[in-house]
C-alpha cells in the first residue's frame, strides 16, 4: 500500500512538470488519467483479495491480480495508441528550470519506486515498476525532444513523443499477451517442476515413485497435481499422513497456490482419468 501512495505522489510532481513543460495537452490528459485508473484496479484487487468472503468466492479470488494487470496493460496500450493521434500535432515548448528540477526529481523518485517494485516480484508490483519505467523515458525524451524542438527542429517533440508513445504502447501490449497464457493453463517453469519433483522424492521412504507430476498456471501461482505410489500393504493411517503432509509442504512453496497429491499402488499412469 505504501508503494502505491508513493506512485501517486510521483504521479502528481510528474503530471504538474509535464503541465509546464507541453501546456495543458490532452495527451498528459489521457496519460495521467490511465495512470490513475490503473492504479485504482491495481489498489482495489489487492483489497478484493485480502478481504474476500471465502464463503462466497472459496477458491481463485488471487487471480484477480492477474486479471487487473490484464486489464492495466491493454488500457495503457490503447492509451499510448490515442496518445500517438495526439502527438502528430507540434507542440511549443517552453521548458524552465523549475520544470527541469520538477522533471529530473520525479525521475529520481521513479527510479526508487522501480527497484522497490521489481524486487516486490507480485504481477502488480511489476506493473507499477513498468509504468515507472515508462514514466522515466517519457519524462527524458520529453526534455531532450523539447530542447531540440526549442532551438534546433519544431518537428522534434511531436516525433519524438510518436517514437516513445509507440514503444511504450508495444511493451504494454507484450505485457498483456505474457499474461494471457498464465490464465489458461500454460505449463510453469523447468524450475519449478524439477524442484517439486525433488521435494516428493525426498519427502519419504515410503514413496516409491512418482506416477505423475503436473506444474501449472491459471494464475499467477501455480497448480501442482502429483500422484506418488506407495505400497499396497502400508496402512491407511500411514499412506494418510504422507499425502497430507506432502500436500502443505508443496502448498508452503510461494509459486504454489494449491497443491492436489494423490496416493496409488502402482504406476499405471492413470492420471487422465
Amino acid at each position: 500500500m505504501g508503494i502505491l501512495w508513493a506512485n501517486v505522489a510521483t504521479k502528481t510532481i510528474w503530471l504538474r512538470s509535464l503541465v509546464l513543460l507541453l501546456e495543458p495537452k490532452l495527451s498528459t490528459f489521457i496519460d495521467s488519467l490511465v495512470d490513475t485508473t490503473s492504479g485504482l484496479l491495481i489498489m482495489l484487487s489487492t483489497w478484493a483479495i485480502k478481504n474476500t468472503d471465502t464463503f462466497k468466492y472459496p477458491r481463485g479470488r488471487a487471480r484477480l491480480e492477474l486479471v487487473a494487470a490484464l486489464m492495466c496493460s491493454t488500457i495503457m496500450g490503447v492509451a499510448n495508441i490515442m496518445m500517438i493521434i495526439q502527438s502528430v500535432e507540434s507542440v511549443d515548448p517552453s521548458a524552465n528550470l523549475p520544470t527541469i528540477s520538477l522533471i529530473v526529481g520525479g525521475c529520481l523518485a521513479k527510479i526508487i519506486l522501480l527497484t522497490v517494485c521489481y524486487r516486490h516480484g507480485t504481477p502488480s508490483s511489476r506493473i507499477l515498476a513498468l509504468d515507472q519505467r515508462n514514466d522515466i523515458l517519457t519524462s527524458v525524451v520529453a526534455l531532450s525532444c523539447a530542447f531540440i524542438g526549442d532551438y534546433y527542429w519544431v518537428y522534434a517533440d511531436p516525433i519524438g513523443a510518436i517514437c516513445v508513445c509507440t514503444f511504450i504502447a508495444i511493451s504494454w501490449f507484450h505485457n498483456a499477451l505474457n499474461h494471457i497464457p498464465m490464465m489458461v493453463g500454460r505449463r510453469a517453469q523447468q524450475e519449478y517442476l524439477s524442484r517439486i519433483m525433488r521435494i516428493c522424492i525426498k519427502h519419504d521412504s515410503h514413496i516409491k515413485c512418482l506416477d505423475h507430476v503436473m506444474v501449472y498456471h491459471t494464475g499467477a501461482e501455480a497448480i501442482v497435481e502429483v500422484h506418488i505410489v506407495l505400497d499396497e500393504h502400508l496402512p491407511l493411517r500411514i499412506a494418510h499422513d504422507i499425502i497430507e503432509s506432502l500436500t502443505k509442504t508443496l502448498t508452503m512453496l510461494p509459486f504454489v497456490e494449491r497443491a492436489f497429491v494423490h496416493g496409488d499402488y502402482r504406476c499405471d499412469g492413470d492420471w487422465q482419468i
